[in-house]
C-alpha cells in the first residue's frame, strides 16, 4: 500500500544550522517517535529500527536507510529506507526528500516529501489510519526537531571562547572564575515514545459507522 506524505514546517534557527542537523540521519532519527539508529555502516548508510504501537502490541521494524543524494549547496537530501517486521508479519519501504529554505526573517522552512509502502499487519488498517498515524508522528517529530536544533544553537552560543575576539578572550581571562557568569545548562531531551495508534483506529472506525448510518437513514427518508 503506497502512501504519499508531504509536510512543511518552520524553525526559528538559520538555514545553515538547520541543514547541518537535517543532513545527519542519526540526529533526525532521534526526533522520530520510536526510531533509533543502531549502527553506521558507512558515512551514508545506517542500520536502525522503528516501533509503532497499536493497542497492546508493538510493530517493530528493523532495516537500514541510505543517503542517495546530499546537496550541501542547495540544502537538499534524498533518502531511501527499507525495513522488515521482526516477527515476519510485514515490511515497509520509504523514499524521502528534504529541503531547507532560508526565510526573509532569518528563520528556516523545512520541506519534506516521502512515499511509504507498507505491507502486512499495518497495511490492513487502511490508508486513512496510516495517514492519521503519520500525522501524529509528524507532530511529535516537528516539536522534537525544533527543540533539538534550538538546543544545539544555544550550546554553540554559550561555548566558552565561541565567537570571541582576542581582546574579549583576554578580558574574560582577567576576571576571576567565580565572578564570571555561568552558562545556562541546556535541558535534556525527553525520550520520544512510540505512537499509540489505537485511538486513531477507533476514531476512524467511529467515523465509518456514522457515515454508514447517515447514508442508510438518508435512503430511508
Amino acid at each position: 500500500m503506497p502512501i504519499k506524505i508531504e509536510k512543511t514546517f518552520q524553525v526559528k534557527e538559520p538555514a545553515d544550522q538547520v541543514w547541518k542537523f537535517l543532513s545527519d540521519p542519526r540526529k533526525v532519527a532521534g526526533c522520530v517517535p520510536g526510531a533509533q539508529i543502531t549502527e553506521a555502516v558507512d558515512d551514508r548508510t545506517f542500520k536502525g529500527s522503528i516501533k509503532v504501537q497499536v493497542g497492546p502490541s508493538v510493530t517493530d521494524y528493523k532495516g537500514q536507510v541510505h543517503i542517495e543524494r546530499l546537496d550541501d549547496q542547495n540544502h537538499e537530501i534524498e533518502l531511501v529506507g527499507k525495513g522488515q517486521d521482526v516477527r515476519g508479519k510485514g515490511s515497509a519501504s520509504m523514499k524521502m526528500t528534504g529541503k531547507v529554505r532560508a526565510l526573509p526573517d532569518g528563520s528556516s522552512e523545512v520541506i519534506g516529501a516521502s512515499e511509504v509502502n507498507v505491507v502486512g499487519v499495518l497495511a490492513q488498517f487502511g490508508a486513512r489510519v496510516i495517514n492519521e498515524v503519520s500525522n501524529k508522528i509528524f507532530e511529535q517529530f516537528t516539536a522534537s526537531f525544533q527543540e533539538q536544533v534550538q538546543q544545539e544553537s544555544l550550546a554553540a552560543t554559550i561555548t566558552p571562547g565561541a565567537g570571541q575576539s582576542a581582546a574579549e578572550a583576554a578580558a574574560a581571562e582577567a576576571v576571576p572564575p567565580q565572578a564570571q557568569p555561568q552558562p545556562a545548562q541546556a535541558q535534556p531531551i525527553k525520550p520520544v515514545r512510540p505512537i499509540n495508534a489505537i485511538p486513531l483506529i477507533l476514531s476512524a472506525l467511529w467515523a465509518a459507522i456514522v457515515r454508514f448510518f447517515g447514508r442508510w437513514f438518508g435512503k430511508a427518508r
